[in-house]
């Protein structure tokens, strides 16, 4: 399903709330982009898109929280077996 085109490892560690994972069990990558800050607090929008090779990615969610709450999110979602990768390859 998910072949990973570069070694992840040599990615950048997100920074300001940007990065990707992929959970190839479900077949669903998910992007984390900074989103614009209020005064309050910055966003961080998280899209996720059903990914097959060669197709392209599907949207199928997108949501919209504090950074805090993403980089929870990051973390959660990491212990539940998805991985960090770079952006899929269109």
């Amino acid at each position: 399903m998910w072949k990973q085109s570069e070694d992840p490892s040599k990615a950048a560690d997100p920074q300001d709330g940007e990065g990707w994972l992929v959970n190839e069990q479900q077949g669903l990558v998910c992007e984390f982009s900074a989103d614009a800050p209020s005064a309050q607090a910055p966003w961080v929008t998280i899209r996720t898109f059903r990914w097959r090779k060669p197709d392209y990615p599907i949207p199928q969610a997108r949501r919209r929280m504090l950074r805090d709450s993403a980089v929870m999110e990051w973390k959660t979602m990491q212990a539940a077996g998805w991985r960090r990768c770079l952006p899929p390859v269109r």
